[in-house]
């Protein structure tokens, strides 16, 4: 029922507030249907118009319900159920970590090592040289040139983008991982495969005929979804951290998803492409269920008019 004035039409519950100043009015279907008979009417004529009230009032009540059964059916994810969702900082703050030069090298060489490695190789190259101040600096330089070279080479910027997505794994893993070296949960699973996926749409928006890549983006995001349902039935309380972790939603997981052609154009993968035609079925569908919310927000604004000519006459 209607709660004036931003309460959409429904059935079940009067929509008036306690804090109005009208008792006992249930703004619904009743008054939305209801006819208002003159003094002095025929009984002939206020007959029919009681009988178009009763069937006025059944009509309402059945749009109203098939349009809340339809929306019931057809509810849209709260997320994309690919991605997640945009504003979740989980696969920006792994691509941050990836990208911090001054902690990262390339080929998924440690930075620690590498300088305990420089500095043996320049403290050696020292003790076999001379005592000569002049020679030592020299070799110190020579040893600095190499350093600055080899780091060069190892710079993050030289290397691939599977050297970054190692690199990325290895930083969602410690993310979601229970216990340093867990690599088995299905929450750590899950963060892999969402960087895996994460990767994949970069190659898919980029290589749209790569239908490999796409199928494998496809499988990730099914196998995703049967671990999360297994962590929810195992461990309810790691489940829903898991997936806010991830920046998705309870019904992405639970629904029944194909990231087929219908994802790809309602998301606008490759832009505004067209990949599926509307049928003459589905325009006549769509004109329907359009057809249906005019109705039901015609009910809406009738219902308000009876409402304050009620008011207006003193009939509530």
């Amino acid at each position: 029922m209607f709660k004036l004035p931003s309460r959409w039409f429904s059935i079940g519950r009067p929509l008036l507030s306690q804090a109005s100043p009208i008792k006992h009015v249930s703004l619904g279907p009743k008054l939305a249907a209801k006819q208002f008979i003159e003094p002095g009417t025929p009984h002939k004529k206020e007959k029919k118009l009681r009988r178009r009230e009763k069937r006025l009032k059944k009509q309402i009540i059945r749009d109203v319900n098939t349009l809340k059964q339809y929306d019931a059916k057809n509810v849209p994810f709260q997320v994309d159920p690919v991605l997640g969702d945009p504003k979740c900082q989980f696969f920006t703050r792994i691509m941050q970590k990836v990208e911090d030069q001054e902690s990262n090298l390339a080929y998924d060489v440690d930075r620690a090592e590498m300088e305990k490695l420089l500095y043996a190789a320049e403290k050696l190259s020292l003790e076999n040289s001379s005592n000569n101040e002049e020679i030592r600096r020299e070799v110190q330089q020579v040893e600095e040139n190499k350093r600055r070279a080899v780091l060069t080479i190892l710079n993050l910027r030289n290397t691939n983008s599977k050297d970054k997505k190692k690199l990325a794994l290895k930083y969602a893993r410690e993310e979601l991982q229970r216990e340093p070296g867990d690599t088995a949960s299905p929450e750590v699973q899950a963060a892999v495969m969402t960087v895996k996926i994460h990767f994949g749409m970069r190659h898919v928006k980029e290589n749209k005929n790569d239908h490999t890549t796409t199928k494998a983006v496809r499988e990730l995001v099914q196998y995703r979804q049967k671990l999360l349902r297994y962590l929810k039935r195992q461990d309810p309380k790691k489940y829903y951290y898991a997936i806010a972790k991830l920046g998705l939603t309870d019904d992405v997981i639970t629904a029944e998803f194909n990231m087929g052609r219908q994802y790809l154009q309602d998301y606008k993968v490759w832009g505004d492409k067209v990949l599926i035609k509307e049928t003459q079925s589905a325009k006549r569908k769509n004109l329907r269920v359009k057809k249906l919310r005019d109705r039901v927000s015609e009910y809406h604004d009738l219902a308000k008019k009876n409402y304050e000519i009620m008011q207006k006459e003193n009939l509530i």
